[in-house]
């Protein structure tokens, strides 16, 4: 057995790092200690009590709600609050790490800490070529066996894509009975031995494997070869789970059910169906070392799509093109799919659920080089659903996301957009609490440097919906972030958002209800900009305003910063009239420890600005009852 995959001293990592990038260093806890000073606020104030009130009320509404499948991860986090931030700078820390190395394998580790699950330890890797084929196969039948207490494949990639189907339309998808039967087959799933797959799959991509297949046969293949694959090839051997290809240096077509591709160069064309798992696939792995390719899978999933089984695509180098529709770009819907790009400036579209995207699975998407544009509307961009972790990590670049434009608001206002993206959990919450309630995943951007820009619809850059956990982290750049309603460090009914900025000049904008550490109802949100001149803009219940049952804290460093609009509750008061009728208390917290002359708006009320201390009680008349509803700091130093 080795510890993993991909080694940190190997000379294979030689190959993997180039030129100019180098892998974040491991952030101090020293670096952060805004949130020291922000917990000690708490104490300071005498608000540990109403922290402690808050936990207990979480827990007794905890009980109440009944959450299937909680992981222990989300539950340490609604126990201990103040851990949330330390502990997603550590995973963020880690991803960013993994991911620049190499160390694929660590970051599917990652996800599988999230969910509880053990530590994929891969066994022996083959050396050479004839294992592959017999390798392959074993890793098909490992992945059958996956499924045996959930059900026949076909069956369920029927209902998977019923279910994604529905949930692109409504939150509340337990409504329907069959949506329930599919969760609780989901739960039985053998995610654990998926996730082991995966990384056995990406040793197969590692440049030095690569090479050794490279020389299987140095001439053209002229036998016969699946139909829908054109180009020169060097090897095609036709197995019950899929196809072998190895292709030539020449442009090739690829359309065909796949088990394996290696492609040498040229500009080629993958399509979906060559690019995913499906019923009759369990896994499928595309490893192409160079030139400018088009993947394509508008219909159906594809690009690194995990549709019940294990899908991993690997591109090494070039400007490449991934054209996805639903399901696509490294997504799994009761499966693990990757993608990885290498290196080039990439164009990325997808319908929904891609990037980064799962639903009863893990979905990984790492672009390590160059200056993109990722573009996907829902459900995308480092998105977890139920029993799911989705991640996005990007290496280097001037990088372009938009998650909005196509599905309307969830709330019928005219000009917003759903999005549910960019560092989104989301679980499977209904009004009727006798129905199955399932608890939502963890959802994961991280962005390691450059300047970029980034657009999201509603719930969106760090959000979490029942019991989901949304966490966005940015290593450096002067980027600019505009958001809808439930943008930007925030949540809902037992939601978590927390987004963490290391550094660099850079724009919040979340203009509309609750964002920028605003939340509403029984969640907790954390914003924190370690350092830089920062400009804010914000609507109502934002920049540590929380209300029902919630916690908001909002911090920023260093920098001389400029708050433009907050609508109330905002600048570190809480309160509501359901929290009095509950016998509950929200907490706010704003914190500006820059020591710059900071900029406020004209509307702030009157002990809003520099070097001002002051704290706040909420006091709420229902008609029935006076009482306090939310207490809050609010410090600039």
């Amino acid at each position: 057995m080795v510890p993993h995959l991909f080694p940190v001293v190997p000379c294979a990592l030689v190959v993997l790092v180039a030129p100019g990038l180098a892998a974040p260093a491991q952030t101090a806890q020293s670096d952060w200690e805004i949130f020291g000073q922000a917990r000690a606020l708490v104490s300071a104030n005498e608000l540990h009590t109403t922290e402690k009130n808050l936990v207990q009320a979480w827990a007794k509404h905890m009980e109440r709600a009944r959450p299937r499948v909680l992981p222990t991860a989300t539950g340490k986090l609604f126990a201990q609050p103040f851990d949330a931030p330390v502990d997603a700078l550590q995973r963020t820390d880690r991803m960013a790490q993994h991911g620049v190395r190499g160390s694929w394998d660590l970051v599917l580790a990652e996800a599988a800490s999230i969910l509880g699950l053990p530590t994929p330890i891969p066994g022996q890797q083959p050396s050479q070529e004839p294992a592959l084929v017999p390798h392959l196969r074993d890793l098909a039948q490992r992945c059958e066996a996956a499924f045996k207490n959930v059900g026949e494949r076909a069956e369920l990639e029927a209902s998977m894509n019923a279910l994604l189907e529905s949930l692109s339309q409504t939150v509340y998808v337990h409504e329907e009975e069959a949506h329930r039967e599919l969760s609780a087959k989901a739960a039985r799933l053998d995610r654990a031995s998926l996730l082991t797959i995966a990384c056995e799959l990406l040793f197969w991509s590692m440049p030095q494997s690569a090479s050794t297949l490279e020389n299987v046969s140095p001439g053209i293949f002229r036998g016969p070869r699946p139909e829908g694959v054109t180009g020169d090839l060097r090897m095609a051997v036709e197995t019950p789970h899929g196809w072998v290809l190895i292709g030539d240096r020449g442009p090739n077509r690829y359309d065909a059910d796949v088990a394996y591709i290696l492609d040498l160069g040229g500009d080629d064309f993958y399509s979906g169906r060559a690019t995913r798992s499906s019923a009759k696939v369990p896994v499928n792995l595309i490893v192409d070392r160079s030139g400018t390719d088009h993947y394509q899978a508008t219909e159906g999933a594809g690009l690194g799509a995990g549709m019940v089984g294990v899908s991993v695509l690997v591109d090494h180098s070039g400007d490449d093109t991934y054209e996805g529709g639903r399901l696509a770009c490294g997504a799994g819907a009761l499966g693990v799919g990757v993608l990885v790009d290498y290196d080039g400036d990439d164009v990325y579209t997808a319908d929904s659920y891609a990037l980064g995207s799962a639903v009863f699975g893990v979905g990984l998407c790492l672009d390590r080089l160059g200056s993109d544009q990722m573009t996907s509307p829902l459900y995308s961009l480092g998105f977890g659903g139920p029993l799911s972790v989705g991640l996005l990590v990007d290496g280097a670049g001037n990088d372009k996301r938009v998650a909005r434009g196509v599905y309307p608001s969830h709330y019928g206002t005219k000009g917003e957009f759903n999005a549910a993206s960019m560092g989104a959990g989301l679980g499977f919450r209904m009004l009727d609490l006798s129905l199955p309630q399932l608890a939502g995943g963890w959802g994961l951007m991280v962005d390691c440097a450059g300047d970029d820009i980034n657009q999201v619809g509603e719930f969106g850059c760090g959000m979490g919906y029942f019991f989901g956990v949304g966490i966005v982290r940015d290593m450096g750049g002067n980027d600019s972030t505009e958001a809808s309603r439930y943008g930007i460090a925030t949540g809902a009914h037992f939601g978590v958002g927390i987004v963490l900025d290391d550094g660099g000049d850079d724009s919040w904008i979340a203009a509309s209800t609750a964002g920028i550490a605003g939340n509403w109802d029984l969640s907790m949100s954390f914003f924190a900009d370690r350092e830089g001149d920062d400009t804010y803009r914000g609507g109502g219940i934002c920049l540590g305003g929380a209300t029902i049952t919630s916690l908001a804290c909002f911090m920023d460093g260093a920098g001389k910063d400029t708050y433009v609009s907050a609508g109330d509750p905002a600048f570190g008061q809480a309160g509501h009239p359901q929290d009095l009728g509950r016998g509950s208390m929200s907490l706010g917290i704003f914190l500006d420890a820059g020591g710059a002359q900071d900029s406020y708006p004209s509307s702030a009320p009157d002990w809003v600005g520099d070097e001002s201390l002051h704290t706040s009680e909420s006091i709420t008349d229902t008609g029935t009852e006076t009482g306090v509803s939310g207490r809050g700091v609010f410090v600039d130093r």
